[in-house]
């Protein structure tokens, strides 16, 4: 993940985590997760064509092939793809990245966790690619 921060680290600008995550688990219907959210790094992208966007995307995808993350979600709708990977340790999820892309910027968060699977299976459960064109609203 490392090389992909060095990439992008000065295109892009810091989002402070508390009003996204409560958009966020509203859209997810009002679940607790992200309550178990300990640090998080969290950037948009602004500004970013097509290709662009879609070069971030597959440079996030990349850069986590080495790092023992399984690619759990993978939804696309129109223009905006949405990627999740994460960490897991004797059924827990430790660590959890959001790739998010829509109209013109690009969303990466990247965070450490603590919670059962099963809690993360029964929100993943409930996303759609109809959700997508919601988060687009959260990057405008």
């Amino acid at each position: 993940m490392q090389e992909f921060y060095t990439k992008y680290d000065n295109q892009s600008t810091v989002i402070p985590l508390p009003s996204f995550a409560l958009k966020l688990a509203g859209k997810a219907g009002g679940t607790d997760l992200f309550n178990y959210l300990k640090s998080a790094k969290v950037f948009v992208v602004l500004d970013a064509g097509q290709g662009k966007q879609k070069r971030i995307m597959n440079d996030l995808q990349s850069s986590m092939r080495g790092e023992k993350y399984e690619n759990l979600v993978k939804f696309k709708a129109k223009d905006s793809r949405l990627n999740i990977s994460l960490q897991e340790d004797s059924g827990r999820v430790k660590k959890m990245i959001f790739g998010i892309n829509g109209l013109r910027n690009v969303l990466v968060i990247d965070s450490k966790l603590d919670i059962p699977r099963a809690d993360l299976d029964k929100v993943l459960d409930n996303v759609s690619a109809e959700d997508i064109a919601d988060l687009a609203d959260i990057l405008k």
